[in-house]
């Protein structure tokens, strides 16, 4: 039984924290001034990045020989046009192992909050801060205990969880996005559409 979530988790990360950027500025009067800012106070949901829809990013790369089960919790964006944004991602990501038959559940909670500048089609992120949480549930319990050393089932899960929660950092390595990349907007409709040499992010409007 190996758990093999973390390249999971990485994709999670960029999907996480490309939707961080915002897309005003500081001097209010600037956003005023560029009529082309029209998605701004609407709440916004992740559809794909680089063309995978939302729920493919979070199965594993390659085939394994365990089920994978992903639930959606959560996921609005909100930019505002007072230069700060606000965004929520909530899910619940299970694997299920064959031999023996156990499985591995993290719910992981995320909330941000922070700062942006925009300068024509040009946004720039200058402050976040994130609120994550994880919570790592390994059952059945007994079947888990015959399978580690060294420690209990509960200091496991807290380990994995401090993992998770790690990998969501904004200073960790799979996190793509940081303050003060540059990103291009531009919005057709109700698909607003954020990217960079490398990524090309896709939110869609919300219903109401």
């Amino acid at each position: 039984m190996k758990p093999i979530f973390r390249p999971i988790i990485i994709i999670v990360t960029a999907l996480l924290l490309v939707s961080f950027i915002g897309c005003g500025g500081d001097d209010e009067d600037d956003m005023k001034d560029d009529v082309t800012i029209d998605f701004v106070d609407t709440t916004w949901q992740v559809v794909s990045i680089n063309g995978l829809m939302f729920e493919e990013l979070f199965k594993p790369a390659e085939p394994v020989e365990f089920e994978t089960e992903f639930m959606l919790g959560g996921n609005s964006w909100t930019f505002g046009s007072d230069g700060t944004f606000t965004g929520t991602l909530k899910f619940i990501l299970t694997e299920k192992y064959p031999e023996p038959v156990s499985s591995m559940t993290q719910d992981i909670n995320i909330n941000s909050a922070g700062d942006y500048t925009v300068e024509g089609t040009t946004l720039t992120i200058t402050k976040h801060d994130l609120t994550i949480d994880v919570d790592v549930t390994l059952e059945p319990k007994e079947v888990w205990e015959q399978q580690i050393v060294g420690k209990t089932v509960e200091e496991l899960e807290d380990d994995l969880a401090a993992e998770t929660k790690l990998g969501f950092s904004p200073t960790a390595t799979g996190a793509l996005f940081k303050e003060g990349t540059e990103y291009t907007w531009s919005l057709k409709d109700d698909s607003l559409t954020f990217s960079t040499l490398t990524q090309v992010i896709v939110l869609e409007r919300a219903a109401e």
